[in-house]
């Protein structure tokens, strides 16, 4: 992918941040699909959410992928639910072969979407199959990497639920430092212990924790009518999984641009 150009970036006014994303949404699109099989692939709560009332506000900020479960959180009861911005914090009896089906299929669906996505905004052109082939084995690892830290860090709060507050903060503050990863790994094919060590240096030098909180109130205004959209029945929550599939595409490129005008990489329209 693209290297850090020789000179310092001329970063844009923010405030074209949202045309930037909308010139090149349109031919982004089909790479929706992958957001859009995320959130159908979660069918039980698709059922769940579609058949229960009330609405979810929900933020997330700028961490990974985006589909309808950034927007929506899927009800543990009826009413309104509030959840936190890096998911559910609730333990899943997943057994480890399902488990370890769904980092491979999650990293490869990261590979290719995250890696088309880098390439798209610096080339203008993108092949998933090519950036699946490129990128996947590192997604994969960076997957079960993540599984595994999350299931550290909180499967404790089990046995001592006193310590939630500081596993929180915990959370937020390492999804901020690290959040430009994933795109770093993709537009500078960094390995991921380079992407990693990347994105940290890009933070402490840009500071970037406007659009670190800006992303997560844009995303719970936006969570709103999706939610009344995926709480009018089962094919509303279907209904609301297409919907939030390209506006999820927005997010990850809005982000994917953000982190690319950090590194001082040269994009194309």
């Amino acid at each position: 992918m693209s290297q850090p150009s020789s000179g310092p970036a001329a970063p844009d006014p923010p405030d074209t941040l949202v045309e930037r994303v909308a010139s090149r949404l349109p031919r982004l699109l089909p790479l929706a699909l992958v957001p859009l099989a995320t959130a159908l692939l979660r069918a039980w709560d698709i059922v769940a959410t579609g058949r229960s009332t009330g609405f979810s506000l929900r933020a997330s900020f700028p961490v990974y992928r985006y589909d309808l479960w950034s927007f929506v959180d899927a009800p543990r009861g009826g009413g309104v639910t509030v959840s936190l911005p890096f998911g559910s914090l609730d333990p899943l009896p997943l057994l480890v072969p399902v488990l370890g089906a769904y980092v491979v299929v999650s990293g490869a669906l990261s590979a290719g979407y995250f890696g088309s996505v880098a390439a798209a905004i610096t080339t203008g052109r993108y092949d998933f199959a090519a950036a699946v082939r490129r990128f996947g084995v590192r997604f994969v690892l960076l997957e079960a990497f993540v599984v595994a830290a999350l299931g550290a860090l909180f499967l404790p709060l089990l046995l001592f639920p006193p310590l939630f507050v500081a596993a929180v903060l915990a959370a937020l503050v390492v999804s901020y430092l690290y959040f430009p990863t994933v795109y770093v790994l993709a537009l500078e094919d960094r390995g991921i212990a380079s992407a990693a060590r990347r994105a940290r240096a890009l933070v402490d030098d840009h500071r970037p924790l406007g659009f670190f909180l800006a992303v997560a109130v844009v995303t719970a205004v936006c969570s709103v009518p999706v939610s009344l959209l995926a709480h009018a029945g089962p094919g509303g929550a279907v209904a609301a999984a297409v919907v939030a599939a390209p506006l999820g595409l927005a997010f990850n490129v809005a982000t994917a641009l953000k982190v690319a005008e950090m590194a001082g990489i040269e994009t194309v329209e």
